[in-house]
């Protein structure tokens, strides 16, 4: 798992063709993990569960660009 990023203040607004360039590079890295991180469902470690967190916070915020993917259900 990364380090948390430091939000940094928005400087430019970003474009139509940026935002989909982020939907679909974060969509696809979606589908990519969601494999592994559902087989560690039943894992209760904090670093599986900040895993799960994030990847849920992830679809909300691509459901919030239109992105519509469908969450495992140990995900949900």
């Amino acid at each position: 798992m990364s380090t948390p990023a430091m939000a940094l203040p928005v400087t430019q607004p970003l474009s139509e063709e940026e935002v989909r360039a982020l939907s679909e590079g974060a969509a696809w890295y979606a589908k990519y993990h969601e494999r592994m991180i559902a087989s560690r469902v039943d894992d209760a470690s904090a670093a599986s569960v900040a895993q799960r967190e994030h990847f849920r916070d992830l679809h909300s915020a691509l459901r919030k660009l239109g992105v519509r993917l469908r969450l495992s259900d140990g995900l949900a």
